[in-house]
């Protein structure tokens, strides 16, 4: 079932996406991360790297006018632009009231009104372009987190479980040589009251 992980860097994108997800799911579908499943699970997603840049993923797949939008947020929510914007409209409206009589755009500047209304109604979807292109940036960099987390989580599980193991092991090697040291002081013992009892019936039989 899982066989085949090892090759998704040779899939398509979206397809290995779609791929680690379904592992994921079976991830949190597991009761105990120790189970033989996860083990596998484990060993499936070790040589997989789910660290990713998710920005530079994003932006190298991103539509002309998406990156207009967003640099079009930027420098309308910048103080270069709102300098900017109020320097032009001094501009404009000492320029036409020194006119006078001869001015593009006279008081009370219906020309202006309509270059602030048409700003404002294209600005406004413009940012909202921005924020829903941050908020999918947001969603994407939290689901890469949450894979990188479920590793490491998997990851530590398995080094708790390869500690457990070990502890055992040595528990159980420390009760061996604990018992071969025992068994090996009654033989010592039992040879030295052996060897006692035989210097003693040696002297009685001199005597």
């Amino acid at each position: 079932m899982y066989n085949d992980l090892l090759l998704n860097r040779l899939a398509p994108v979206a397809e290995a996406d779609g791929r680690i997800q379904e592992l994921i799911d079976e991830i949190e579908e597991l009761d105990n991360l120790l189970s033989p499943e996860a083990q596998q699970l484990i060993r499936d997603l070790r040589p997989h790297t789910v660290t990713d840049d998710v920005y530079e993923d994003i932006d190298e797949h991103e539509t002309f006018g998406g990156r207009i939008a967003d640099k079009m947020a930027s420098f309308a929510g910048s103080w270069k632009f709102i300098l900017s914007f109020m320097a032009l409209m001094a501009v404009w409206v000492v320029l036409n009231g020194a006119m006078g009589e001869r001015a593009f755009d006279p008081f009370p500047f219906i020309l202006l009104n309509l270059a602030l209304s048409t700003l404002a109604g294209l600005q406004a979807p413009v940012i909202l372009m921005a924020q829903n292109r941050q908020s999918t940036k947001d969603r994407a960099v939290a689901e890469n987190d949450y894979q990188v987390n479920l590793k490491n989580e998997l990851e530590i599980a398995d080094l708790h479980r390869k500690i457990d193991v070990l502890s055992d092991s040595l528990l159980n090697q420390t009760r061996m040589v604990n018992a071969l040291v025992a068994a090996r002081r009654q033989e010592l013992s039992a040879t030295v009251r052996a060897m006692e009892n035989a210097r003693g019936d040696l002297n009685n039989g001199i005597h």
